[in-house]
């Protein structure tokens, strides 16, 4: 998985062309995204708080400058944010998971239940994934 979001990365930094940030500056958002995806590499290597601020920081940075190429990404990237949250939390397993057709990011807690907008729903989580439709373990993010 790694390797895929590197590659693809990549091949979307060379057709890129500069964009403009908030203060008015040209950036360049192939380099950008190449930024961001080491920084994502080195998140999932090692999930601690800084690596997740500077995931994070440059996940922001990406969406804000409008480097997207079109919505659906725009929205994978968002989903992204979403799962990794405020960072205060980082090394708490999150997975997307599906029920009756509504996704939505569920996150082991320290207790071992699970938390759906920082909540704790009182299911444990292993029993949640159980119960429910959720990406594999491979596509598990780590928070």
């Amino acid at each position: 998985m790694k390797k895929l979001i590197y590659v693809a990365a990549y091949i979307l930094a060379l057709g890129f062309v500069a964009c403009a940030s908030d203060d008015g500056e040209p950036i360049d958002c192939g380099q950008t995204l190449v930024k961001l995806a080491e920084l994502g590499n080195a998140y999932r290597e090692d999930a601690s708080i800084d690596n997740c601020n500077a995931y994070r920081s440059a996940l922001e940075s990406y969406l804000n400058n409008s480097c997207s190429l079109n919505d659906e990404e725009k929205l994978g990237w968002e989903k992204e944010l979403a799962i990794l949250g405020d960072c205060t939390t980082s090394g708490i397993i999150c997975r997307i998971c599906s029920n009756s057709d509504v996704s939505l990011v569920v996150c082991r807690g320290l207790n071992g239940n699970a938390y759906i907008d920082n909540e704790d729903i009182g299911i444990p989580f292993a029993k949640y994934v159980e119960l429910s439709t959720c990406l594999d373990d491979e596509n598990d993010t780590e928070q």
